[in-house]
């Protein structure tokens, strides 16, 4: 037992007042003459023996009496064994209050955000009012840099809403850490008030300093059942007006009930396209496929929608895309059009073709196509080879016919650029095509299915003849297929992805004299679908709270407008980071966007992309660790110094004064002082002579 004023026990001292009373209080006994013998046997004579042990007996609960009063006024305390060191003086305390989208999840007593703020209030009034605070939330804001009084501090409290921004336990140590390192000379606690989800608060990987006393303090939801949209996606990458999509949409159960008849409704352009309903097992993921019809061009805005409760950020999915009026195609000649590309690509209102002769090329022009093709022209000097690998990075692709003359040199350097080894030599064999690849994005839809959803190529299948081709040194790299194969097993068309671009090789040029390809059917198929998968790619969504790049074409616009990034259904923008690569520009968004919907691309008056914001989903998991599994993390830390303070019905205030203080005892010693008093008075009264 230790005491918190122990100087106050020199007045104990004062124990020798009723000692020396006892001492010099001496009883003066009386002779009593009595006439009668007969009224001796009716006194009940009192003993002198019986009468000290009396007086001892009061004496002694004075004593206690006594003795107690000076011990409570000395506040005596029993020492924790967990007891926080370095309890004198002034604190520096960083409390993190856990504000993130899971903390929307009910408790006993209401939210769980509400429930950390009173434990972040119960904490502060722990502490004296010359101490210092700071608030963290996932927000990183920058009025929560400085610590501030504890008034300040609990305003800042009341403010806190729930963010759409995620951070990890390990970012969130990181930064109280270095706030404060300044603080020193001053004791420091950090508290860490959260629902500690499995997907962000890994104490393995933080780092906690040793300098600092370290409190966990979960809050833990009543329910931990959340329904929502994962992601989605296309089942073709390809869209054309008046023509059927399929839209696929992952769905997660993290509850341990199953669901059925879940209803899951599609929005396109504020036009509701499809609804179906779905069934999802517990704690698994279900697929669910929404077809509909793309009606008009241009950009397309379209949300998912499911109904849970309580955690509702999750319900809205949001996606954007364009849908171009016609696909821009160029050819490069050397001087002769291609007449099967011409009879091809001429005619369709999809496709806006056009032709160029190899050394009237406009550089500058590249850029606005989606696909270029190479009709072998019988070099490619230096400057073009320059622009076209260029093109090709920031995002185009292009088709490779090779020169009739034979002369693949300047070919072979221009593929390096891209680490292909392009041509060997020729094969004047002749070959017949005998191999399709079913699986590839070119052919995956081009042949009718079977019943099982399979397609099945007939074993006497009539396949172009290849006069001579062209032997492509085929290299393993990642993501290079084989389109189509020769009866000797060389390729005849290969396609290579190249940074955001795609290369397609074909193994002989366009012309009758060396290939019956360009006359038969397959011809067709072939190069409309690598037009239609020209078509420039955009992702259908991009997270908030999160660094984003979002990358442009550059606009001819004058450069003195600036781009910004506009919220449709509010007044919000922001100004983005600009950055120039090539043909392209990136717009880097800094954290800025906080919100989920829709958001317009502008420069000056003009309107350059439209796009979509979701929250990110690492949220939605509201897995979280329990007591047991924090307290197995903390065996592994080097930092010793760091407990949780689990839940009780008791307030978290006294619960931290015992762990600063230890186990106050002076209450104790109050209730032995009263009832000592009430022993004395019970002797006197009852103890009688």
């Amino acid at each position: 037992m230790q005491f918190v004023n122990p100087f106050f026990l020199l007045a104990l001292a004062a124990l020798a007042i009723p000692i020396l009373i006892h001492l010099f209080n001496f009883r003066k006994y009386k002779r009593v003459y009595f006439t009668n013998v007969h009224f001796l046997q009716e006194i009940q004579q009192e003993t002198k023996k019986r009468s000290q042990l009396r007086q001892l007996l009061i004496l002694l609960a004075r004593l206690l009496a006594v003795a107690s009063l000076v011990v409570a006024f000395a506040q005596p305390f029993l020492p924790s064994s967990k007891q926080q060191k370095n309890t004198a003086g002034q604190k520096a305390v960083s409390i993190y209050l856990d504000n993130s989208f899971s903390m929307d999840a009910v408790a006993t007593e209401g939210k769980l955000l509400d429930v950390a703020k009173t434990k972040a209030t119960e904490i502060a009034t722990a502490y004296a009012q010359t101490d210092l605070f700071q608030l963290v939330t996932n927000d990183f804001e920058g009025r929560h840099q400085q610590f501030v009084n504890r008034e300040e501090f609990l305003k800042l409290v009341e403010d806190v809403q729930v963010s759409s921004s995620s951070k990890t336990i390990s970012e969130i140590v990181s930064r109280q850490n270095d706030q404060l390192l300044e603080y020193h000379k001053m004791g420091k606690d950090v508290y860490l008030v959260s629902d500690f989800q499995k997907n962000t608060a890994s104490l393995i990987l933080a780092k906690p300093d040793s300098a600092i006393s370290w409190f966990l303090v979960p809050i833990v939801a009543e329910k931990r059942d959340n329904l929502y949209i994962d992601t989605l996606f296309f089942l073709s990458p390809v869209h054309q007006p008046g023509q059927p999509v399929r839209l696929r949409a992952r769905i997660h159960n993290s509850s341990n009930e199953s669901l059925e008849k879940i209803p899951v409704k599609l929005i396109v352009n504020s036009v509701q396209k499809a609804l179906t309903s779905f069934s999802v097992g517990a704690n698994s993921t279900t697929e669910v496929t929404l077809p509909f019809t793309e009606n008009t061009t241009g950009i397309q805005y379209g949300q998912l929608e499911i109904a849970d409760y309580p955690i509702v950020y999750d319900d809205k999915f949001y996606f954007s895309y364009p849908i171009l009026p016609s696909i821009p195609i160029l050819c490069i000649n050397e001087k002769t059009e291609n007449t099967y590309l011409n009879a091809l690509f001429d005619n369709d209102s999809s496709i806006r073709f056009s032709n160029s002769q190899v050394k009237q090329l406009d550089y500058s022009n590249l850029s606005s196509n989606a696909l270029l093709i190479l009709n072998g022209p019988e070099e490619i000097s230096s400057g073009l080879s320059q622009e076209l690998n260029r093109y090709v990075r920031a995002g185009g692709n292009i088709v490779i016919f090779p020169p009739q003359n034979g002369q693949t040199k300047s070919y072979n350097d221009f593929l390096t650029l891209f680490n292909l080894s392009g041509y060997l030599g020729i094969d004047t064999s002749r070959q017949r095509i005998a191999g399709i690849n079913i699986e590839s994005a070119v052919y995956n839809d081009v042949f009718e299915k079977n019943g099982s959803g399979k397609v099945v190529l007939p074993e006497n299948i009539d396949l172009p003849m290849v006069l001579k081709h062209f032997i492509i040194h085929q290299e393993i790299r990642s993501g290079e297929e084989v389109l189509l194969k020769l009866q000797n097993n060389h390729p005849f068309l290969i396609s290579a992805p190249v940074d955001k671009g795609k290369v397609y090789l074909f193994a002989s040029p366009a012309n009758e004299s060396w290939t019956m390809f360009p006359k038969h059917t397959i011809f067709v198929p072939t190069l409309y679908k690598i037009a239609l998968l020209s078509s420039p790619g955009h992702p259908l969504f991009y997270p908030t709270s999160e660094n984003a790049t979002i990358e442009l074409p550059v606009d001819s616009v004058s450069e003195s407008n600036i781009y910004k990034i506009k919220k449709m259904d509010s007044g919000y923008e922001v100004i983005p980071e600009v950055r120039k690569f090539g043909t392209n520009i990136s717009l880097i968004t800094h954290d800025q966007i906080k919100d989920a919907g829709f958001y317009l691309v502008t420069r000056g008056n003009k309107s350059l992309a439209g796009l979509a914001f979701n929250y990110n989903r690492k949220e939605s998991d509201l897995s979280c660790y329990s007591v047991k599994e924090l307290e197995q993390q903390i065996t592994r830390l080097p930092v010793k110094d760091i407990r949780i303070l689990r839940e009780k019905k008791s307030s978290l205030t006294r619960e931290i004064n015992q762990i600063k203080q230890g186990t106050p005892l002076w209450k104790l010693f109050i209730i032995l002082s009263l009832i000592f008093i009430a022993l004395e008075i019970a002797l006197i009264r009852f103890l009688k002579k």
